[in-house]
């Protein structure tokens, strides 16, 4: 059998990271990689390089490679060019209309104490926030509590996946105050829906809220979405500032 092309081993080298390594271990070196499957060691320098760029490890030299625990950043990664350069808001509130609300559905009836703690500290966090890169920051902890506490890993991980571009069209909403003024107490509903245990008040709150933009974002619902966050960046912090600076300050706090 002839021995897997650099690729190929990219892809059995991430399916053993993630079935059966921790984030933190360290992977074998690339001698041990080379004897394993027989191939040279260009071929696993090239593999290892591919996981780096996934951000599913990390290289450090003199050292060897460390498996990592992808960021919200890394699991977009893949989609990056596609939803920067064609996706609209109409696109990206039509998929988090399918996945929120199930999320949201799924925390009523599954959420813990520490999950119910976490969501309401997001919403805190969001009620008393002074800047719009706050309040976004909040905004996004809010949302991700909420898949987390879906306890369904597919919906929280597929959340995390697109929330670098939720982010950039809360700069969108939290920039227009009629927006913010209509959608702010969408997260009380949603939050008292998921204590009482009430899945479809749940499910309801959190589809009202995310049709807010469909309402009330005009000619910029069919705008991509790069342009619309490039043009709030400009604004709020300057015609300097860069949509890449500011995402770059504004971590995506989903734990």
């Amino acid at each position: 059998m002839r021995p897997p092309s650099s690729s190929e081993l990219t892809e059995i080298l991430a399916q053993d990271l993630l079935t059966a390594r921790k984030p933190g271990s360290r992977l074998p070196s690339e001698r041990e990689i080379t004897g394993r499957y027989g191939v040279s060691r260009p071929v696993v320098r090239e593999a290892l390089r591919a996981l780096q760029e996934r951000g599913l490890v990390e290289i450090v030299p003199g050292r060897g490679t460390f498996v990592r625990d992808p960021t919200a950043n890394d699991l977009a990664r893949p989609m990056d060019r596609l939803l920067r350069s064609q996706a609209t808001p109409r696109d990206l509130v039509e998929a988090r209309t399918m996945l929120e609300c199930r999320a949201a559905q799924l925390a009523a009836e599954r959420a813990t104490e520490e999950d119910l703690d976490r969501i309401a500290k997001a919403h805190a966090a969001f009620e008393s926030a002074t800047t719009v890169l706050d309040r976004a920051r909040a905004d996004i902890a809010f949302h991700g509590a909420i898949a987390r506490a879906s306890h369904n890993p597919v919906l929280d991980t597929m959340f995390r996946a697109i929330s670098i571009f939720v982010i950039e069209l809360m700069l969108r909403s939290l920039d227009d105050p009629d927006v913010v003024a209509k959608g702010a107490p969408y997260h009380g509903h949603v939050l008292d829906a998921i204590r009482r245990g009430d899945g479809e008040s749940a499910r309801a709150a959190m589809e009202a809220h995310i049709l807010l933009a469909e309402k009330l974002f005009g000619a910029d619902y069919d705008v991509p979405l790069e342009s619309i966050a490039r043009r709030k960046v400009h604004r709020l912090f300057g015609r300097e500032a860069t949509l890449e600076e500011v995402l770059a300050t504004a971590p995506l706090d989903l734990s």
